[in-house]
């Protein structure tokens, strides 16, 4: 009793000081009010600017948020919001501010008084020559998907993850959520992870708020952020919900135009010359399971078209697979091409449809795995590889600026099961060029 009136007082008394509010935590997260004040979960989330980073963190009882960091501007320190929401966790997240380009920072997230290990990060350089990162959908964690998780920590080069959507398949059981970042931890305090929010994170019950509270994309706790974008050394992001309105009109369907039209100017293209939408539901699949989400394709693709946007990166079925440049299920030779990445670990969907569309270049449905990509600023290009858990590769390419694209030659494939998809795209070679950009 004597701890409980403790935690009682000190709610009342620091309010201000951490932004939270008894009332939230007695009415909804009475577990918060005692506990461990030792950080978990810590993970890093990219903010607007490059020179800031947010980090977010749990504990199980509320308290201040500090964060401390040091680069060679020198030694900082500040404070940052909790909160929690139906659960027996509080959350953190304090933003880092003042962050030389391209360096090392060391930070560490606490209380004041407890402490996580010191950790470090490298900041994004905007300006950089060469950026790699990796891309999954579809996560969870079944074996496979640990599998996945440990080939991306084990992965010392990539500067970002992308998700898809469809994260820890909580599905209402909020310590699924916990136990999902304390795995990706090693990964996450290291290299900021960037969602895009699927089906699985309307959750029965507390519908997105987990996701919201769990994930940032604005530096606002709580976080509506659903669709938004980030600059990438030579790569505009745009992550887009499929799981909110975004026919023409919509609030997102408007922010896209804006985003879109203005990545696709002159100036942007040669600073960032290539677009990369991140949506869960995939325009184009030939997956039985669910299939193309046409009402998507019909709201978006000529917005997409227009802006000539690269590459469209979904999950939602899970298998992989990657078209050819299309446009209203033709293949074309100026529009983007899409890939559906959504064997990230959950139970493989193997019915596919039959016969292969003509737009469907290579498709693979009993594989799992993740993909990694490279820019180089020397060549303006995108390398792509699809990695398999067992070590193997399924599918790569070659994306030029301007929309070429290009094959390895089918002694370099690693993978078999990609032999007919490089034979089929060497066949069509230039179909992807985007010739009036």
């Amino acid at each position: 009793m004597r701890t409980l009136l403790a935690a009682l007082l000190l709610l009342l008394v620091a309010p201000l000081a951490s932004a939270q509010s008894f009332n939230e935590a007695f009415t909804e997260c009475p577990a918060t009010l005692t506990g461990s004040s030792q950080p978990e979960q810590i993970h890093l989330q990219l903010a607007d600017s490059h020179d800031e980073m947010m980090v977010m963190w749990a504990t199980e009882v509320r308290g201040n948020a500090e964060v401390e960091w040091s680069s060679s501007a020198g030694e900082t320190s500040a404070s940052g919001e909790s909160y929690c929401y139906n659960h027996g966790k509080a959350f953190h997240m304090a933003l880092m501010t003042g962050l030389p380009a391209g360096e090392e920072i060391t930070y560490r997230v606490g209380d004041g008084s407890t402490w996580s290990p010191e950790l470090s990060f490298t900041t994004i350089n905007p300006d950089a020559e060469h950026f790699e990162w990796i891309s999954i959908a579809d996560h969870g964690m079944s074996d496979e998907g640990q599998q996945v998780s440990d080939g991306i920590i084990s992965d010392q080069n990539a500067q970002l993850v992308t998700i898809s959507g469809d994260i820890s398949y909580a599905d209402g059981d909020q310590n699924v959520w916990d136990d999902w970042f304390d795995i990706q931890q090693a990964s996450m305090v290291r290299i900021p992870w960037v969602t895009s929010v699927g089906n699985h994170e309307n959750e029965p019950g507390p519908g997105f708020i987990p996701y919201e509270h769990r994930f940032d994309s604005d530096e606002v706790k709580e976080s509506e952020g659903f669709w938004y974008a980030r600059d990438m050394p030579g790569v505009h992001m745009v992550f887009i919900s499929s799981e909110h309105p975004f026919d023409e009109g919509s609030a997102q369907f408007n922010w896209i135009k804006a985003d879109l039209e203005a990545a696709n100017s002159e100036q942007a293209r040669e600073e960032r010359p290539f677009i990369i939408i991140y949506s869960h539901k995939p325009m184009y699949s030939s997956n039985s399971y669910h299939g193309s989400e046409v009402e998507l394709r019909d709201a978006l693709e000529l917005l997409y078209v227009e802006n000539k946007v690269d590459l469209i990166v979904a999950g939602h079925d899970h298998f992989y697979e990657r078209t050819h440049p299309v446009i209203g299920e033709q293949v074309v030779e100026n529009g983007p091409v899409h890939l559906v990445i959504g064997m990230g670990g959950r139970s493989a969907y193997e019915e596919l449809d039959e016969p292969q569309p003509e737009w469907s270049a290579f498709r693979e449905n009993s594989s799992y795995g993740w993909t990694r990509l490279v820019y180089d600023g020397e060549s303006r290009t995108i390398d792509f590889t699809h990695h398999r858990i067992d070590g193997s590769i399924g599918d790569t390419f070659t994306l030029h600026e301007g929309g070429e694209m290009v094959m390895p030659a089918v002694e370099d494939s690693l993978g078999i099961a990609g032999i007919n998809a490089v034979l089929t795209l060497t066949a069509l070679l230039g179909a992807a060029l985007f010739t009036d950009r």
